[in-house]
């Protein structure tokens, strides 16, 4: 918790999003004690046991968030700048399986549909869009596949992911690295 609110003190952001809290429940004093006082609003996609969850919170004084909308996967809101244009954000925490990671696919598409203009999807997808994000030959390239597709179909375009070129590792001596998120 004390390094998040290092780096969130750090970036001074107005909206943060975090992917993978493993928390049933957030309350105010965790996301102050996490993001610092600013951050006195927030809506959160509880996790399964030990996996998963969601947390949206932001500044009031500089942006406005509304409209909540949850599904196991995905939690999506209307974010309000003080000035200027809303925008739909689609925070994610793709599932593990890869019969769960196609209803996932099509869950996105929904999403989409339901949420007309400017739209930002962001977070831990459990999916390589690319055999370049992964540092090895064991890749699931149907699946990238239809990642990609579904990408595609969705209009999105990546951000670029500045400083490293993978986002997980499985932390052994010959270490698996994969960019599983995006943005």
């Amino acid at each position: 918790r004390n390094v998040v609110a290092q780096v969130v003190a750090a970036a001074n952001p107005s909206v943060v999003c975090l992917q993978e809290t493993k928390m049933e429940v957030v309350t105010l004093d965790v996301v102050r004690h996490c993001l610092g006082y600013k951050f006195g609003n927030f809506f959160y996609l509880p996790a399964s046991g030990t996996g998963g969850g969601i947390l949206l919170a932001w500044d009031e004084s500089v942006v406005r968030v509304s409209n909540p909308h949850y599904t196991d996967c995905t939690l999506t809101a209307l974010v309000m700048p003080v000035e200027g244009r809303q925008w739909w954000f689609t925070g994610v925490y793709g599932p593990q399986l890869d019969h769960e990671k196609l209803l996932f696919l099509r869950e996105l598409v929904e999403i989409r549909e339901l949420h007309a203009g400017p739209w930002m999807l962001a977070g831990d997808f459990n999916l390589l869009a690319s055999e370049r994000d992964k540092n090895n030959v064991a890749i699931y390239r149907r699946m990238i596949g239809r990642f990609r597709s579904t990408l595609n179909r969705l209009e999105l375009k990546e951000l670029y992911l500045s400083g490293r070129k993978y986002t997980w590792s499985n932390e052994r001596q010959h270490a698996t690295l994969e960019k599983i998120d995006h943005v």
